[in-house]
Parts: C-alpha cells; structure tokens; sequence
C-alpha cells in the first residue's frame, strides 16, 4: 500500500507540474493551434541546438585552424548578411503557392546538409588553407541566400498557429526552456572540445559536435512535419518585383516598425566576431570557460523573462526595447577593461548582458508583427528581413573597417593596453546609445501595446 500510495502522490504532483506548465504557454491539448505550438517549441528546441554545435565559438575556432584572420572572419560574417538580402525576394518565390510546407522543410535539409555535412569535411581536403576557407566562404553566402528565399514562409506559417493573446506567455516560456536545453549540451559540447584540444587534437572535437549535429537537425526536420500547416490568405497584390519593395511603404506604422528594428541590428552588428577571436585567440580562453559563463543565461531567464514580459504588458513593445538597448551599452564599455589579469570582469559583464537581453530578445520575438498588415504578409516579413540585414551589414562593414583601420594601435586606458577589439565596444555602446534616442522618438508615432483580444488574431 505504502508503493501505491508513493506512486499515486508522484503521479498527482506530476500532473500538476505539468499543468502549471500547460498553463504557462496556454496549452490545450484538444486545439490544433496549442499542440503546433508545442511542436514549434520542440523543433525550435532541435534547431538551436544544431545551430549552436556548428556556429557560434565553435564555427570561430572551426575557421582559425585553418588559419582564418580578422578579416576572413568579417567576410564570413559579411557573406551571411548578403545572402540574407534576398529575402526581399521571398514573396516572388513563396507567394504563388498557397500551402509550403514540403518546399520549406526541403530548403532546411538541403541547408542542414551543406552546413554540417559539407563544411565539416573540408578541412580534410587537400587544398591550401585559403582555397578551404573560399570554398567555405562561397558555401555559407549560397546556404544564407537559400535561407533567405524560405526563411520568411517558416514566419508566417508557425505565427498562425501562436495568437497573439498568448504570444508573450509562449516566448516567455520558450526563452527560458530554450536556454535550459541549449545551454546544457553546449556546455558538454565545449567540455568534449577542450578534451580534444588538450590533446592536440582540436578538429577532431568539433567534427564529432557536427556528427551530433546530423542528429539534432533530423529530429527538427521530424518535427516540423507534426506542424499544422493552414492556407495562406491569397495576395491582394500582384507578386512581383516592385508591389513587393513599394508595398510596406504605404504602411507607415509598420515600416516605422522597421525602422526601429534596423536601428538595433545595425548597432550590435558594430562588433562582429572580433571579441570572440579576442579571447580565443588572443587571452586563449577554453571553450568550457566561455560556454560554462554563457550557461549562467539559463537561471537569468528563468527569473528575469517573464519580469521583462510584465514590464511589456503594461508598456508596450517598443519602451521595453528602449529602455533594455540604453542599459545594455554598459556591457560594451565593461568589456574593455576585460584581459588576462581582470578575467574575473567578464563573468559579470555577461550575467549583466544577460538580464538586459532577456528583455531585448523577448520584444524581438514579437516585433515583426507588430503592426504588420493582414494581407501579403510573406511579403512584409520578407521586407522586414532584408531591410534589417541591410542595416546588419551597415554595422558589420563599419566594424570591418574600424578594425582594419585601428590596427596596431593601441590606447593605454586607467592602466591598461586596449587594442582595436577593445575599443570597437566604446564605439557600439555610444552608436547604441544614439540610436536608442532615436527609437525614443519612433515609438510615440506608432502603438506596441500588447493587445491580448480575440481580434488580434
């Protein structure tokens, strides 16, 4: 009796954990739009997973053993923003079929393939270094221009199924479990990195993260299939070149919208992936070290997501993002007084930048939206996109030249030697904060209230 009853008070408060946790993201196991909601998360869940074992630190070190400069890795960086340009063009592509859901979950594969497969086999050609790494480079610009062709369709379809109603209880929650998921095989990942790295061996780590990432990107394909797929609204307009850019600039409110969009990507794309080869290369900080600091995200947005969410519903979309784009600065200037003697600063700039980006990814989550126009909307997330990867690769190519052009000079700042790593974060936080007024300005001409009606819909 005594088991019995054990298994019975288990069951009971599991059933209740799993209730609380229902009515977190407003599940219901009997409407389709909750159980897509439930297979968005899980695929989104695989998706990041993959994206963190091939990208990120591990991609950056994938390309310095073969010798990858400052430069190379702004190209890189570069390539996958102009790729991303074409999704102006998306409309032309998606906008003649009313269901795409094959052809969508057919461009992921064949970027899966090519991405993990393809790029991880590489280095094991018998080219010289620059020859592997042009190839690599010329493969990410064609897999980004893929991406940018379907990336836009998987928005409107998987939106369909997330009401605004429970849009910001549905991020809130995803963020958080997402963190928790990522963060953790990332944190093995790295650990199994630095193994091999301690024994010279430091390709063969990141090939077998690749190996797990085949794994991880088949489960999201499977995934995506469970997704509820409805008809897309016929377009009113006719698809082509010029209704497709003209189109979002008749609508002043969302293209102000996007406008206060492009200002964030073009100011945090200033420093490009030139920190993250500061402390590889130069301060030669493991993976475990960097990935162990980037896994303490995962108790801050347990506690500060849905502080954030609050603070959005009873503002607006918008005064969150502001208020999170002013107070993130600080993490840039705190960054450059980051070296082999003040490591310890880094831990707490990064738990810094986590609590404000908790907020800054949370209305990013919803900003596309917002204000977007029921008709031909493949064609404003398109138009969202591209202008934003636009002003993305404004930012990066200023980056570029900024560190290009400060090479080999160094600035003594209370005591400490900074070089052009360093002193591109003082550019970006007074950029930011700039553009911070200027979204100051934008958002009292347009309304990014959380609107949680039925109408919303």
């Amino acid at each position: 009796m005594k088991i019995k009853f054990n298994t019975l008070l288990f069951d009971i408060l599991l059933k209740r954990i799993k209730l609380k946790l229902y009515s977190l993201i407003k599940y219901d196991p009997e409407d389709e739009k909750s159980v897509s909601r439930k297979y968005i998360a899980l695929s989104s869940y695989a998706a990041e997973t993959t994206n963190n074992l091939i990208g990120g630190t591990f991609l950056t070190g994938f390309l310095l053993l073969m010798n990858a400069d400052d430069s190379f890795m702004g190209w890189v960086t570069m390539a996958g923003l102009f790729g991303n340009l074409l999704q102006l063009l998306s409309p032309l592509l998606l906008e003649r079929y009313e269901r795409r859901k094959k052809l969508l979950l057919i461009s992921r594969a064949t970027i899966y393939f090519f991405n993990i497969i393809v790029i991880g086999s590489i280095p094991f050609f018998g080219f010289a270094d620059n020859v592997k790494l042009t190839i690599i480079i010329s493969i990410i610009l064609l897999l980004n221009i893929i991406n940018a062709l379907f990336a836009p369709g998987f928005s409107v379809w998987h939106i369909k199924s997330i009401p605004q109603r429970v849009r910001a209880q549905y991020f809130s929650f995803y963020r958080i479990t997402s963190g928790i998921i990522v963060y953790t095989v990332i944190l093995i990942s790295s650990a199994i990195v630095d193994s091999y790295k301690v024994k010279g061996n430091e390709l063969k780590g990141l090939i077998i993260l690749r190996i797990i990432a085949i794994i991880t990107a088949a489960l999201d394909l499977y995934l995506q299939t469970k997704i509820k797929e409805y008809p897309n609204e016929k377009n009113t307009l006719k698809v082509n070149l010029i209704n497709v850019f003209v189109a979002p600039f008749k609508e002043k409110k969302y293209l102000i919208t996007v406008a206060i969009a492009c200002l964030w990507s073009f100011s945090a794309n200033i420093p490009g992936p030139y920190y993250t080869i500061y402390l590889l290369k130069d301060l030669n900080v493991k993976y475990s070290f960097l990935n162990f600091i980037n896994m303490l995200n995962i108790p801050v947005l347990i506690f500060f997501t849905p502080v954030w969410s609050r603070i959005i519903q009873k503002t607006s979309w918008f005064k969150a993002l502001y208020i999170s784009m002013g107070l993130y600065t600080v993490y840039y200037i705190s960054l450059c007084f980051v070296t082999k003697n003040t490591l310890i600063l880094y831990p707490f700039a990064v738990v810094y930048a986590f609590i404000i980006a908790a907020g800054i990814n949370l209305t990013f989550s919803n900003i596309p939206y917002i204000n977007i126009p029921s008709g031909n909307q493949t064609n404003y997330i398109g138009f969202y996109s591209t202008m934003n990867n636009l002003a993305a690769l404004l930012g990066v190519t200023i980056g570029k030249e900024f560190i290009k052009i400060t090479e080999y000079k160094f600035i003594n700042i209370l005591g400490i030697e900074m070089q052009n790593k360093q002193y591109i974060l003082i550019l970006t936080a007074l950029v930011m904060l700039f553009c911070t007024c200027i979204i100051y300005l934008l958002q009292k001409n347009v309304d990014s209230s959380n609107d949680y009606s039925d109408e919303a819909d």
